[in-house]
């Protein structure tokens, strides 16, 4: 006959041993990345059964920062092509780095100094008939105010220009676009937005660097709106 006592000790000896073998399995689980689940059915004397499900997802360490995730692989992949309103282009350069200057046409005339400028993507685009080419710039700040700002900045000082940066489709690696000494500058149409805490600056010119655009031809119009459209988006919910 078992009494009232003794039945009391055995379901108390018994959770312990419940919550020991929970705790193994636990540490068990930590250790090689599974998930402990408490699913199934409710076993007299035993509690609810425990699943182990394994798991190939364990979170990082440590969460990737802002700044991990502003690279132009990530934001413009060079397998994504762009196809918007029309427009397609593949990219054929991509590069990020932090001194924002680097991404002037004249380092000398540093208007982004003194801006909170934390760093900077910049993406080449070629239309798909290799007749247009467009790059974009994005730079990051640390708050909207500071991105407006510059903005404001570009657009106002016609000798602070972001550098045209695309490749030659026939050879690598990617150089920075630049008409020979002498020679007439290349039409370009360019649009500066704001979006959030980064800006984007798109320039479109064609392949061959001329200085006037054929008449009632607005492809350098179309590809910069597409390729601005493309680089905001991503910053659109940040």
């Amino acid at each position: 006959m078992t009494t009232q006592g003794e039945r009391h000790t055995h379901r108390a000896h018994g959770s312990r041993r419940r919550t020991i073998a929970l705790c193994i399995v636990g540490a068990a689980a930590i250790t090689v990345g599974v998930v402990v689940t408490e699913t199934g059915d409710w076993l007299e004397g035993a509690g609810r059964t425990t699943q182990v499900v394994a798991s190939d997802s364990v979170p990082p360490s440590q969460p990737l920062s802002e700044k991990d995730f502003f690279v132009a692989e990530r934001y413009f992949p060079a397998a994504k092509p762009i196809e918007q309103d029309g427009y397609k282009a593949l990219r054929t350069v991509g590069r990020q780095g932090e001194p924002c200057a680097d991404t002037l046409a004249d380092r000398a005339h540093d208007v982004l100094h003194d801006t909170g400028c934390l760093g900077y993507v910049t993406v080449g685009y070629l239309r798909e008939d290799k007749q247009v080419t467009t790059s974009v710039t994005v730079l990051r700040f640390a708050d909207q105010a500071a991105a407006e700002k510059a903005g404001q900045l570009l657009a106002a000082d016609s000798a602070a220009a972001i550098a045209f940066v695309a490749a030659d489709p026939g050879t690598a690696p990617p150089v920075t676009g630049s008409p020979s000494p002498g020679a007439a500058k290349p039409v370009a149409v360019t649009k500066v937005e704001s979006v959030g805490h980064y800006l984007t600056v798109t320039t479109s010119r064609f392949a061959d660097l001329r200085p006037t655009p054929p008449a009632n031809d607005v492809s350098l119009d179309a590809a910069t709106r597409a390729v601005s459209f493309t680089a905001r988006a991503p910053f659109v919910w940040l």
